[in-house]
């Protein structure tokens, strides 16, 4: 593909971008790189538009002072790569990306930190070799190029590269190279001292993949692991490539466009938006047109709209296309070189793609579930009860080894299931910081085989778009903790439970109501702090039916915490409103927005009754009118 034809490529595939190339044009605003250089707004609207014999007016123009290419300024303006300074991106000229980048940053900005420079030691030609992330405790990945430019395979073993002088070649991952304005930029160098997996480079149908260990040294703590995402990689879907693209003379096909594009700036971490491509032939690759030069190889692709990673860039020419590694690959690379790592997976909420029957385990081992316990931020505080169903006839109780069960215990969280519905009236979890895992692998869906398979929803209404999948109301991240890796992982593995699954569609956890949960998680971890978190659905009599279930447009969420600073228990309260629903079958819901609300707000709508929680509400007896709507977790209220 020619640089013309990306860029003609980059118009018919983000027509927004091209609708605001447009408009500035007509109003003779002049794009920041037309401007540095020299490129007319005619020449850009010519193109945009697509007039007959643009090409050689522009070309010729071009060509008479050596300046860039109109196509050049589309590609700058459209699909820039843009600096990150501090751990924050650098934002772009375009009010189209701002608006994509500034709406969804909060999920992955603070991931750019996990991305770091292959450096290399005692090669013959180079000091950089490309890109590396890390994806569980210690480990990173890249691509098997990169990794082949210091490893050998000797027999059976992989071996680092030896010098002229016969002394081994050295690797190690700085996370912490980014451009600064004046002065040496600072360095986080981690060593590398072994490599896990290195795909055959001879095999065109393995995926361009290696695996390194890093040696941190005693006391260094490494960013946290860039979580995967399964989201479906649709043409167009928005993405970014974070990297330390490189001078590149072979790759970069004109040096001179290269130059103007990075402003002459090389080596340092780069943040590149762009939108997935077509699929090229073989399953574990996909295509994308962010802007790339050689030193990206090894890249992390983040999903804009959930911020985990769905891939590993591997290819590409600044001037023709890219590709990158299926993130399941990846996966898959990790459990065959290093089966007891713990992989990141991203906690969307919601299962993707074909929804397989639940299978039906034994009745054993649930004897020691601890269930939600109320009195779990400490003896000093008041206790946080699981509120009471308005509704107390539909509240399904289960007789389990002797006992009445109103709310099901699993590992560190219950639920509390309604007859009629199938489906919970809440999830309430407890979440220890201190001793919180992170993201375990997933589980597979599983029926409860302490009460009937009949009053557990399953069945057609889940499944492929347009139907809906199963929503986590507990996260499967929240009651991953413990004293020990085995009782996170019953956590983990319970929260995949029927019981707690309501139907949704794939929009319900993004926005906010994501970054609701991600930032009250991560607080809880930095400052090894509990928190208590109850979520259900809003069953309301006239939900709207879908094959044969009606399914909640409305969900609830209540955060009981004890606050850092008052040393008092708090309690904040959200909605997340899915308005704009469509009378027909089939279709999806419209705008999803989340407000935070009073407690009393929550009661009235979801038929709870929170007691002496309400007491301690943020918004204290606020009527439900004050509700307010969140676009950052900067906007929540917490005192």
């Amino acid at each position: 593909m020619t640089l013309r034809e990306r860029a003609e490529a980059l118009l018919s595939t983000d027509p927004a971008i091209a609708r605001e190339l447009l408009a500035m044009a007509q109003r003779n605003v002049t794009p920041a790189p037309a401007a540095r250089a020299g490129v007319s707004t005619a020449s850009i609207r010519a193109f945009v538009e697509g007039e007959p014999g643009w090409n050689a007016r522009a070309r010729s123009s071009a060509e008479a002072d050596g300046r860039f290419h109109v196509e050049a300024v589309v590609l700058a303006h459209g699909r820039p790569s843009m600096l990150v300074q501090r751990n924050r991106i650098q934002l772009p000229e375009s009010p189209e990306l701002r608006r994509r980048i500034e709406a969804t940053r909060v999920r992955y900005e603070s991931r750019l930190a996990s991305v770091g420079r292959v450096e290399l030691s005692g090669h013959p030609r180079l000091q950089q070799a490309g890109t590396a992330w890390i994806v569980a405790e210690n480990l990173v990945v890249t691509n098997a190029h990169v990794a082949a430019e210091f490893v050998a395979r000797q027999e059976s073993h992989l071996v680092f590269r030896r010098t002229f002088g016969d002394a081994a070649m050295s690797a190690c991952v700085d996370l912490r190279e980014e451009y600064v304005d004046a002065g040496e930029p600072e360095e986080f160098e981690i060593g590398v001292d072994q490599v896990m997996y290195l795909a055959d480079l001879t095999d065109a149908q393995a995926p361009d993949l290696a695996l390194l260990r890093l040696s941190p040294g005693q006391g260094v703590r490494l960013p946290a692991p860039i979580p995967f995402v399964d989201v479906p990689l649709d043409l167009g879907r928005d993405i970014a490539v974070v990297g330390f693209p490189a001078e590149d003379p072979i790759g970069s096909g004109s040096i001179a466009t290269a130059r103007r594009l990075f402003g002459g700036i090389y080596g340092v971490k780069r943040f590149s938006p762009g939108k997935i491509g077509p699929m090229p032939d073989g399953a574990w690759a996909f295509g994308h047109d962010a802007t790339t030069l050689g030193g990206s190889s090894g890249s992390v692709v983040i999903d804009l709209e959930t911020g985990g990673a769905v891939g590993v860039h591997f290819a590409g020419a600044l001037e023709r296309a890219n590709y990158a590694v299926r993130g399941s690959y990846v996966l898959d690379a990790i459990a065959a070189a290093t089966p007891l790592v713990v992989v990141p997976a991203m906690p969307v909420g919601v299962a993707v793609g074909v929804e397989p029957r639940p299978f039906f385990p034994e009745a054993t081992g649930y004897e020691t579930r601890d269930g939600y316990r109320a009195d779990f931020l400490g003896p000093d505080q008041p206790e946080a009860p699981l509120p009471d169903v308005v509704r107390a006839d539909d509240v399904l109780e289960v007789t389990w080894q002797g006992q009445a069960l109103k709310a099901m215990p699993y590992r560190h969280f219950s639920v509390v299931m309604s007859i009629n519905r199938r489906m919970c009236y809440l999830s309430a979890v407890n979440i220890d910081g201190a001793t919180s895992i992170g993201h375990l692998r997933r589980r597979d869906w599983r029926f409860d085989p302490r009460f009937s398979e009949a009053a557990q929803l399953s069945g057609p209404v889940y499944g492929n778009a347009p139907r809906f999948s199963r929503g986590h109301m507990t996260r499967r991240e929240d009651p991953a903790w413990g004293p020990t890796r085995a009782e996170a992982d019953e956590g983990n593995t319970d929260s995949m439970h029927l019981a707690n699954a309501v139907p949704q569609m794939q929009p319900f956890n993004a926005g906010i109501w994501l970054s609701l949960e991600d930032y009250a998680l991560q607080n809880a971890r930095e400052d090894d702090q509990k928190i208590s978190v109850m979520t259900g659905p809003v069953l309301r009599d006239d939900d709207p039916i879908f094959e044969d279930v009606a399914v909640p447009l409305e969900f609830w969420k209540v955060i009981v915490f004890v606050h850092d600073e008052t040393h008092v228990l708090s309690v904040s309260g959200y909605i997340l409103s899915q308005r704009g629903f469509l009378p027909h079958q089939e279709t999806v819901f419209g705008a999803y927005e989340t407000y935070q609300v009073p407690i009393s707000a929550i009661e009235e709508r979801a038929g709870l009754r929170f007691g002496s929680l309400t007491a301690h509400d943020v918004f204290g007896t606020a009527p439900e009118g004050e509700a307010r709507p969140l676009l950052s977790p900067d906007e929540i209220r917490w005192r």
